[in-house]
């Protein structure tokens, strides 16, 4: 043909991966003769692109990474051969499905940017560049966590339940198509690829029969039969075997044996997967919500069972049984035990935030760090069985000092539990070992009145951009008040879904100019919301992306205040819009024409939302935040990865 045949492998270094899960399990890794062009053709034919990089191919198209210029973010780009594009039928029904994937807009699915036809006459769609590595790779690995499986496939049945809501149906569920990002979730690929490849055996000549199947080994009995009345029940069917082959390390064939009878899977799972596993799809879970209700169940019944047998089997020795609870799910870790907290113990970053490494470590003769993710009040409970040791209570600034000087000495900067705890009846402080609460340290309270929330861009196209010109989203805050303000400490929680994103302004660390944490009085200002750890422009920035689709915000003062909070979410935030909010603070209305860093229009009509402090009676609690100095905020119980504990008292100096 003229050219060099050979595309290398992307190289680690890439550290990316093709959204659609490298393309080739789809069609069973069915060669062509079609040549994908060089990553260095491209650009000429994607205007609006640069920097094309080679991932993959597969037996219906190749995927690169590139850089879309208007926005600078990575993307892949999975262009198919020309001949698909020269059959009309396949151009409809490629660009109906493309419409379609495209407003499959959630955490656990790749999300579609564009699609089109270039120059060359290759169709192609451009999509989420996901930086992490796939489930496959994982495995390859060793066997993952029981925790990590059963949150995995938790997340990848929210996302089944949400596109067969939109009626799309996978088609082709497996561990290449699952990837996780780099922070752990589960984002599932290819949705739609299947039934493309399906109606491309009449826009090309070639031989392509595994097509309509999926990937065999994980296809439903109906698929390989390629029944014309599949729906949504062979994905949960392949869901079932993904399940299987990550508890077992094989693929259920012929009569399989029930998961613990191969490995060491609990019992109580066996049942979930079995069902899933059926050959009729009446037999199966009719839903995938279903599947991960059963799910949740199993892991609730693993925590109670697990901590049955450690009180009754310990109640009064040190802990030696610890139950991380994490996105829901639990498992057994031995490794909080008094003989780690009585001898000395290296402290450095390595140390602590190793994967395979202790759950706790000394700080000192008095205080200790426990790594586990838990909310305060499941921590308390585990420290209470738990001899010799209590929820920390501090005392004197010493204390604090010293604490907080080993926290950074590890790298810890993230906020952790101390034994503080508001109580519910007075609102009242006071520390859980009941000592007396005889010294404060608290981050300071909002200035009356407060710095609040105005306007909200969550999907920011064309409004607002920075140096760079990337369009980040952002929240408009304004002082409405007499005299200058310091936002130093104030704190942005997102909520979507399962998920909370959240970020706290200034810090030791933080790189923001002194002079920009001052907003001016009348002043309104402008916060970024974008995934980086560097300021754009100097100016002020929490290090998380909104998310568009559903959200919600709890907007805090230092101390921990809530001064306004949306409770219920907004959906399909639309692009290029933003949501204003009236001079009380309260009430918000959707705005066609975005005005950052101005004074919003006047309200034309109330869209339903209600802005304001918290009315809801979530038990609060005391965070310790190394980052600014060890000082105190008060915040909802949620989970969090660390917890401070010391030394209980002994003797007539105890205090209970």
């Amino acid at each position: 043909m003229g050219r060099k045949p050979a595309h290398k492998k992307p190289t680690a270094t890439l550290n990316g991966l093709n959204p659609l899960g490298l393309l080739d399990g789809v069609l069973g890794g069915q060669a062509t003769d079609w040549e994908p062009p060089m990553a260095e053709e491209l650009e000429p034919l994607f205007p609006g692109y640069h920097d094309f990089q080679f991932i993959d191919r597969g037996g219906m198209g190749a995927v690169y990474a590139a850089t879309q210029k208007s926005l600078e973010r990575r993307v892949a780009i999975k262009i198919l051969p020309p001949e698909m594009g020269q059959d009309m039928a396949f151009v409809d029904r490629f660009h109906q499905e493309a419409r379609l994937l495209a407003r499959l807009q959630h955490p656990h699915i790749v999300a579609v940017y564009d699609f089109g036809r270039n120059a060359s006459g290759h169709l192609f769609i451009v999509m989420e560049y996901v930086e992490g590595t796939s489930l496959l790779d994982v495995m390859k690995q060793g066997q993952m966590p029981l925790s990590k499986v059963l949150e995995v496939i938790t997340q990848v049945c929210e996302a089944l339940q949400f596109a067969h809501d939109h009626g799309v149906i996978h088609r082709d569920i497996k561990p290449t198509n699952i990837l996780l990002d780099v922070w752990g979730r589960a984002r599932v690929a290819d949705f739609g690829l299947a039934k493309l490849a399906a109606s491309s055996q009449h826009a090309t000549t070639q031989s392509r029969s595994g097509m309509v199947m999926g990937t065999p080994g994980y296809a439903a009995p109906e698929q390989r039969r390629a029944e014309a009345d599949l729906d949504h029940r062979a994905d949960i069917f392949s869901v079932g075997v993904t399940l299987y082959e990550l508890l077992t390390g094989h693929l259920p064939v012929g009569v399989f044996e029930p998961p613990s009878k191969k490995s060491e899977a609990p019992v109580v799972l066996d049942k979930v997967v079995t069902r899933a596993l059926r050959e009729r799809p009446a037999d199966r879970y009719q839903r995938a919500s279903d599947m991960r209700q059963a799910l949740a169940k199993v892991a609730e019944q693993m925590e109670r069972s697990v901590m049955h047998r450690a009180i009754a089997k310990r109640p009064m020795v040190s802990m030696m049984t610890s139950v991380i609870v994490g996105a829901g799910f639990i498992y057994l870790l031995d490794a909080l035990n008094n003989e780690l907290l009585l001898k000395p113990q290296p402290v450095s970053a390595t140390y602590v935030d190793s994967e395979h490494g202790p759950t706790v470590v000394r700080l000192n003769d008095q205080f200790s760090l426990v790594r586990l993710k838990l909310s305060w009040e499941e921590a308390r409970r585990r420290i209470q069985v738990t001899s010799g040791v209590e929820m920390a209570s501090f005392h004197s600034q010493k204390e604090v000092d010293e604490v907080t000087e080993k926290l950074r000495e590890m790298g810890v900067n993230s906020p952790v539990w101390t034994g503080g705890k508001v109580e519910p009846e007075t609102g009242r402080v006071s520390w859980d070992d009941g000592s007396a609460f005889d010294f404060e340290a608290w981050m300071p309270r909002a200035e009356t009145p407060p710095l609040r929330i105005t306007e909200i861009q969550a999907k920011n196209r064309t409004t607002l951009k920075d140096a760079q010109g990337n369009t980040p989203d952002w929240i408009e805050v304004h002082n409405s008040g007499s005299k200058p303000m310091n936002i130093t400490g104030w704190h942005l929680r997102h909520l979507t879904g399962r998920y909370a994103f959240e970020g706290r302004l200034g810090g030791v660390r933080s790189q923001i100019p002194t002079d920009n944490l001052v907003i001016q009085p009348g002043e309104y200002k402008v916060i970024y919301c974008i995934e980086s750890e560097t300021p754009q422009d100097g100016g002020l920035m929490f290090g998380f992306q909104l998310e568009a689709q559903v959200g919600r915000l709890r907007w805090c003062d230092p101390y921990g205040q809530v001064i306004q909070s949306i409770e219920t979410d907004w959906e399909l935030f639309p692009a290029d819009g933003s949501l204003v909010c009236d001079a009380e603070g309260q009430n918000w209305a959707w705005a066609t024409k975005p005005t950052p860093g101005a004074e919003n229009p006047p309200f034309e009509e109330n869209q339903g939302f209600h802005s304001g402090p918290s009315t809801s009676s979530t038990p609060m609690a005391v965070l310790l935040l190394p980052d600014f100095d060890g000082r105190w905020t008060l915040d909802v119980q949620r989970r969090t990865a660390w917890s401070l504990i010391r030394r209980a008292p002994t003797g007539p100096a105890a205090r209970r």
